[in-house]
């Protein structure tokens, strides 16, 4: 066998199996990704209470409380100089009030603020109970290993979702450390598609579960809200009546 036939050969063993390592990889990454975040704790979390704050680029910073209990209620409130704003979603509907809109009464959500929100639930790296990476086969997903990359001098893996809606999200995982440090996607914000970056940073184990403590989402690359945890607190006693749409009193 002449050399050049043995250097053909020999390409063609490393390439397969170069190939099959890489199918092999994406298994053994979201194993050690579910394994770094904590997933065998996720059966006990029951509700979820984070506290923090978002800071806009013109310096306007609002507090903000999320609630959350298992399966689908979500409360979030946000307080600038003395307005609140609270949202409540339930997986089917949700409602609003808002003062900055001019009224007081609680407004139910457009079906499109509904489906969105859903969406961004399904999508969320860290969800403790619809995280993607969960039976993404059974729930007609896709995941491609597209390679290694450099986040800002950190090694990253590539991974591409695509979602039973066509939805494709991008998500970059730490090759040491095996945690998600950004995720993007393409989504249309007042009628225009726009390039989206959730950047995670500040990773903390909490009760064995790790949560980044700070998030930051740019749109086109330009900073649009920084968000940062003080407190996230697990299996504290929630009322569903907060869940429950108020009744206006009619005069």
């Amino acid at each position: 066998m002449n050399m050049k036939k043995l250097l053909i050969i020999l390409f063609s063993f490393l390439t397969s199996g170069i190939l099959m390592s890489q199918d092999m990889k994406l298994d053994e990454l979201l194993e050690k990704y579910l394994k770094t975040i904590g997933q065998d704790k996720f059966a006990k979390i029951q509700t979820i209470k984070i506290t923090g704050k978002m800071v806009y680029p013109n310096g306007a910073e609002f507090s903000m409380t999320v609630i959350k209990k298992h399966p689908n209620l979500d409360r979030t409130e946000m307080e600038f100089q003395g307005t609140r704003i609270i949202a409540v979603f339930d997986g089917q509907t949700g409602w609003m009030i808002n003062p900055v809109s001019g009224s007081l009464d609680p407004q139910d959500m457009s079906a499109d603020m509904l489906n969105s929100n859903e969406k961004d639930n399904q999508k969320d790296p860290f969800s403790i109970w619809n995280n993607p990476f969960f039976d993404w086969k059974e729930n007609g997903n896709k995941i491609e290993l597209v390679g290694k990359e450099d986040l800002n001098g950190t090694p990253v893996y590539n991974l591409k979702m695509t979602f039973n809606e066509s939805d494709v999200v991008n998500y970059y995982m730490d090759i040491a450390k095996f945690v998600i440090l950004k995720m993007k996607e393409k989504s249309t914000i007042q009628g225009q598609i726009a390039e989206v970056e959730t950047i995670f940073s500040d990773f903390r184990d909490v009760d064995g579960i790790m949560y980044p403590f700070r998030y930051e989402i740019l749109y086109n690359s330009q900073s649009a809200v920084v968000i940062t945890v003080d407190k996230i607190e697990f299996n504290l006693p929630v009322d569903d009546a907060i869940f429950k749409k108020p009744e206006v009193n009619k005069k």
